[in-house]
Order: structure tokens, then C-alpha cells, then sequence
């Protein structure tokens, strides 16, 4: 019998009407679920699953909720042959293309073996001469806390500068990451099947300096030279760290890959949708 992990976050008001919905669904279907509900108290599920050691006894994971939700699910699972389910509970999501109409069928085709499935690249995020590293699925943001300040930046390629710049930063972003922080603050939209890296620097203080598409096999060096307030990496939008000038930070292609459901709608009508282009 297939097993899946439902991961949700409790602050969606409609989450409960469809943790029903897959109980109902589960004596119809013959499958098992367990249910990890998450909050912003208790935000550390993934320590959980790793320190139990059952995160390989599941088929599949669904991610219920939005964007936000679908990267700390696809966090937990990245590396593992285990696909997510992105089912969508919020008004903007790139990634969480089931609607909850659709996720039966959707269940019903993996429990056949009638689903196709699709491959992500994701990063791997270093700082300094530390050992540890950090898996970025959306992207890497490095700012600073102040308002009304600027931080200075030097960016390399390999080892080969790129260019220095003043402003309040710059965006790190994945091919699936490019719909998020980047989008908003003027990067590219990419295809998430492109295997490439966005670079986007936020409000540089020269119009030279603009964002910058690279292959995915490029390592990326972000040194912070100055900055007239706290500097600081964010990952994902749910991780910060604190940097101090000096700092190197790196950026590459992780070998861990993220696994998820191929939907029916593709990628341009999922942007017609959420961008509003009226074609």
C-alpha cells in the first residue's frame, strides 16, 4: 500500500476541510497518510523526519498550501527519489500547480504508475571557511537590515570578478526560483526546465550594473566589502544568517535534485494565469 506525508501549514484556513478530504479519499483510494501540520512555533519538521528516520518510508509528499509551503516540503524531500505533489491553497503560486479539484485524479494516476514526473536543479550555499552548507530551492538574498542604507558588493564567477557594485543587494535565483523575489525585483522569468542561474542586484546605484543569466555549472562568489548596516544572507525567504564585511559567500549547483509531479497545465499558461496576461 502506498504511503504518502500531507505538509501544511496550520495558518491556512482551508487546510483542515482538505486533510478531510485526503482521509476520505484514502479509504476510497487504499493508500496511507501521515499529516505534519507545521506553524511558525514549531517550524522545525524537517529536524523531525531526519532525526526518525522516516522520511524514506514514504511513496510520495504533498505540499498543500502556497509557495512558501512548497519549498520547505521540497527542502525535506531534495535528494531523495520521493515526489511532491504541489496542491494549491493560496492566490499566487508558480510552483503549486494541482488545484484541489484535480488532486484525486492526480493521486489516482501516481497509485497506477499513469504520472510523469519532473526534475529541478536547486543550490548549494556556503559561507566563509565554514563546512556547512544550506539547500537554496528558490534563492539566496544578500542585503542588509538597515533602511535607507546601501551594502557594497563583489561578485565573481570562478574566480573571475564580474563586477562591484552599491545598492541593497542582490538576488541569487534558481530556474523555479525566478518567479519569486527575483520577478519582483525586475530579474528574468526563467523556465524552470532552463538549467541556469539568475543574478539580480536590487536597486544598484548604477544603471550599469544589471541582472545576469549564467549556467548552472558556474560557481558564484558574493564577497561583502562594506555595508553601512547588518549584512545578512536569507534563503528561501525562511532561513537568515548574519554576515560580517569580508565575508565570502558561494554559491553552485547541488547534486541534490527535487522531484515533482508533471501537471497538465504548462509553464506559459501557469504565468498567463498568475501574471494576468490577457492572450
Amino acid at each position: 500500500m502506498k504511503k504518502f506525508a500531507l505538509i501544511g501549514f496550520d495558518e491556512k484556513t482551508s487546510i483542515h476541510l482538505f486533510i478531510e478530504k485526503i482521509k476520505k479519499l484514502s479509504e476510497k483510494l487504499n493508500f496511507k497518510c501521515d499529516y505534519f501540520i507545521y506553524s511558525k512555533k514549531d517550524f522545525n519538521l524537517y529536524d523531525k523526519l531526519y532525526d526518525n528516520q522516516i522520511i524514506n518510508c514514504y511513496d510520495a509528499a504533498i505540499s498543500i498550501g502556497g509557495d512558501g509551503t512548497f519549498l520547505y516540503t521540497s527542502r525535506i524531500f531534495a535528494g531523495t527519489d520521493i515526489p511532491v505533489f504541489g496542491v494549491n491553497l493560496s492566490n499566487l503560486g508558480f510552483n503549486t500547480r494541482i488545484e484541489i479539484d484535480e488532486i484525486e485524479q492526480y493521486i489516482l494516476n501516481f497509485l497506477e504508475d499513469r504520472i510523469e514526473y519532473e526534475y529541478r536543479d536547486i543550490l548549494e550555499v556556503s559561507i566563509g571557511d565554514s563546512n556547512e552548507t544550506y539547500c537554496v530551492i528558490n534563492d539566496g538574498v544578500i542585503s542588509h537590515t538597515g533602511i535607507s542604507r546601501m551594502i557594497r558588493l563583489k561578485v565573481s564567477l570562478n574566480d573571475d570578478p564580474v563586477y562591484n557594485f552599491n545598492g541593497d543587494g542582490i538576488i541569487i535565483s534558481t530556474s523555479i526560483g525566478s518567479t519569486a523575489y527575483n520577478l519582483s525585483a525586475g530579474g528574468p522569468i526563467l523556465h524552470p526546465s532552463v538549467k541556469a542561474i539568475a543574478m539580480s542586484p536590487i536597486c544598484a546605484h548604477t544603471l550599469a550594473i544589471r541582472p545576469y543569466i549564467i549556467p548552472i555549472n558556474e560557481i558564484i562568489t558574493i564577497e561583502v566589502l562594506q555595508s553601512s548596516a547588518q549584512p545578512q544572507i536569507t534563503l528561501d525567504g525562511q532561513k537568515t544568517i548574519i554576515l560580517t564585511p569580508g565575508e565570502k559567500i558561494f554559491f553552485k549547483n547541488s547534486h541534490k535534485k527535487i522531484k515533482i509531479i508533471k501537471t497538465v497545465k504548462s509553464f506559459s499558461e501557469i504565468l498567463k494565469d498568475k501574471l494576468g496576461w490577457n492572450i
